[in-house]
């Protein structure tokens, strides 16, 4: 065995990210680890590339590791074979490139991907990890990847290739794993057992709250305002969810609507700026004070005052003050992206009454979430983004059936 992992478990504060994991491979092996976004197969992949170290288990490796990781960690400023020359030394890179002197941040990002792999393989690793490294590629680069890939395994070394797409993984992988929440649940499964086995999200006794069947077109997304409704929107990550949130923020009137960003650092307040000051933004600075001390006791943020910068909040805290500012106004849209990532189970927990208290006054309620949880919690409807196209409106419990299906691409 080039790698054996024994009984891997890994917390985050509250958050269980890998529960009693255990994992062997030998040379030649392409194994696919499929499943959904937090089911722990990049956090399992870090472990093994010695980036992270668990909380209890044993992993043994033979040999180095190789990791393509799916965002690039290339230096922009740098040359093809100035970024090759920082991972292979003085080694002779086994894949060629055309004129190595070019800045990478003149590459595309086929090109980019290509050097990812080169510098990952520049170490002749036994172990090669891949994650998700199809997402940015044409199906020809695609294929050129597998090819590479075969011809690794020929010649003894094991790689992880780790997908949301399951036809493409039981093209080019050895022996196939479905991780779920943290655990390896299942090997080796026909397609579409693994998309099932993805997913198994069961359905509350009677929480399907939508008599509507599935219309078998594709959806218009101004249907996705229903008054008094929450339409959750779920998916693989990379699937089109940011430029949909995008768009729909862009098309809605903001007096109007709502919108809850998925990286409230970035887009949702200013952290140099006070409560109070990112209150005014949308109510206006008459008042602010007055009504931001409001919005604190009402919403129950943590804080010493109006003043206190918004930044030194805690994460959870500075989720309060997001909604507390966009729903106050009482909004007829609500778009919510992501609006528990990160939280604790109780700022998580808040955040879904406020949701619902809003869909309880009649707002339209849009959520575009990967925690499919969350989804089936709170949805009258679900619909499936796959590829930058949204599924027909499924009740929970015809999504249930078909959402792992949708999410793979196999319907």
């Amino acid at each position: 065995m080039i790698l054996n992992l024994a009984h891997i478990r890994r917390t985050f504060g509250a958050t269980v990210a890998l529960d009693d994991v255990s994992l062997s491979a030998g040379p030649g092996e392409i194994i696919g680890i499929i499943g959904e976004n937090g089911a722990g197969k990049t956090t399992l992949m870090r472990i093994i590339a010695g980036e992270i170290v668990p909380d209890a288990g044993s992993v043994a490796v033979d040999g180095t590791v190789g990791f393509v990781h799916q965002h690039f960690m290339l230096v922009s400023e740098f040359t093809i074979a100035e970024n090759l020359a920082l991972a292979a030394g003085s080694m002779h890179p086994p894949v060629s490139f055309e004129r190595p002197r070019r800045l990478v941040r003149e590459l595309s990002v086929g090109e980019r991907s290509k050097l990812e792999l080169a510098k990952a393989i520049a170490g002749r690793p036994r172990v090669l990890i891949l994650d998700e490294p199809t997402s940015v590629l044409t199906p020809v680069e695609a294929e050129d990847l597998f090819q590479t890939m075969r011809l690794l395994a020929d010649s003894g070394t094991c790689v992880l290739l780790i997908s949301h797409k399951i036809r493409e993984v039981l093209g080019v992988a050895t022996r196939t794993v479905v991780m779920r929440r943290g655990r390896i649940v299942a090997e080796n499964l026909s397609a579409e057992a693994m998309a099932r086995a993805m997913v198994d999200v069961p359905v509350e006794p009677g929480r399907s709250r939508s008599n509507r069947t599935a219309s078998g077109r594709e959806a218009d997304e101004s249907r996705l305002y229903r008054p008094g409704q929450i339409a959750a929107i779920i998916g693989v990550a990379g699937n089109g969810q940011v430029e949909l949130a995008t768009r729909l923020r862009d098309t809605l009137a903001r007096a109007s609507a709502a919108h809850i960003p998925e990286d409230r650092t970035r887009d949702g307040f200013v952290a140099e700026m006070s409560i109070a000051e990112n209150i005014a933004l949308l109510a206006g600075v008459r008042g602010a004070r007055a009504r931001a001390a409001r919005l604190i006791e009402t919403y129950g943020i943590r804080a010493s005052g109006p003043e206190q910068r918004a930044g030194s909040l805690s994460g959870g805290n500075q989720q309060k003050l997001l909604l507390a500012r966009e729903l106050d106004r009482n909004p007829k849209i609500i778009i919510a992206a992501e609006p528990t990532r990160g939280l604790d189970f109780e700022s998580t927990r808040f955040v879904h009454q406020q949701l619902r208290a809003a869909a309880e006054r009649g707002a339209a309620i849009v959520l575009i979430t990967s925690d499919l949880d969350e989804a089936f919690a709170l949805a009258d409807e679900i619909r499936v983004i796959y590829r930058g196209r949204l599924s027909e409106p499924l009740t929970p419990a015809e999504a249930s059936e078909r959402a792992g299906r949708l999410m793979a691409g196999l319907e």
